[in-house]
């Protein structure tokens, strides 16, 4: 019961600042593509690129500030492993509705570029045309956006327990979780520019779940390894 708690009081705290960006994200969208859906010459994915990396970066902001919740919990008698697996609740949520609104995104604007005849003018191919693309991708994105809040949840974490200097040092370890699952499905930006740099044809769907599934799993076992003799300062709140 205390991880549902957890996992609940989470996302009721950050409901605000998610619906707030997504609300200016969509905003902005809306305004650029409804510019360029009129030009014959728009050549690239909106939503791709728009979508690529700042909604991810938002996730690892996101994934920071868990360490910031974990003193209130303690403080109100919630034990370290309530609060790593409510935690685990508060992230497969978040990783869930971003990788629902990346694949509604792709619908969405497929349906714009094909009345506009921009599906023919693209640079690369689509990158969902069908359903079973659409799939893939809500997966991807789903399992890419959890490993960027729980490397964020690391980060977060190993500053607070080692302090800044530590923190900083261990920063290139830390990405290496998210490379590694970006590579997997050859996600924009880095994935992608990382299989083009190396030569690595994009991994078979299945492959890149797993590779992601293993990188969720250690980041949450070295989080909870990390989180569950840290001294914190008891608060209330």
């Amino acid at each position: 019961m205390s991880t549902l708690i957890v996992g609940r009081t989470m996302l009721r705290r950050s409901a605000p600042t998610v619906a707030a960006y997504w609300a200016i994200m969509l905003v902005v969208y809306s305004v650029i593509v409804a510019s360029v859906s009129t030009q014959a010459d728009a050549d690239i994915s909106i939503w791709a690129t728009s979508g690529g990396s700042a909604p991810k970066y938002f996730l690892l902001a996101l994934g920071v500030m868990l360490y910031i919740q974990l003193p209130i919990f303690v403080g109100n008698g919630v034990t370290r492993r309530d609060f790593t697996t409510g935690a685990g609740i508060y992230i497969a949520v978040i990783a869930l509705g971003y990788g629902a609104l990346m694949a509604a995104g792709f619908a969405v604007e497929h349906a714009i570029y094909s009345a506009n005849d921009l599906l023919a003018v693209q640079q690369d191919p689509y990158p969902v045309q069908s359903v079973a693309d659409g799939f893939g991708m809500f997966v991807g994105e789903t399992l890419v956006g959890a490993v960027y809040l729980c490397v964020g949840w690391l980060i977060g974490t190993t500053f607070y327990r080692f302090g800044p200097w530590w923190g900083i040092a261990l920063l290139p370890l830390e990405a290496v979780p998210v490379a590694v699952a970006e590579m997997g499905f050859d996600s924009l930006w880095m994935g992608h520019g990382l299989n083009h740099a190396f030569d690595i044809d994009t991994p078979p769907l299945p492959v890149g779940v797993l590779i992601s599934l293993a990188a969720l799993a250690t980041l949450w076992a070295v989080n909870y390894l990390f989180v569950r003799d840290m001294p914190v300062k008891k608060v209330s709140g």
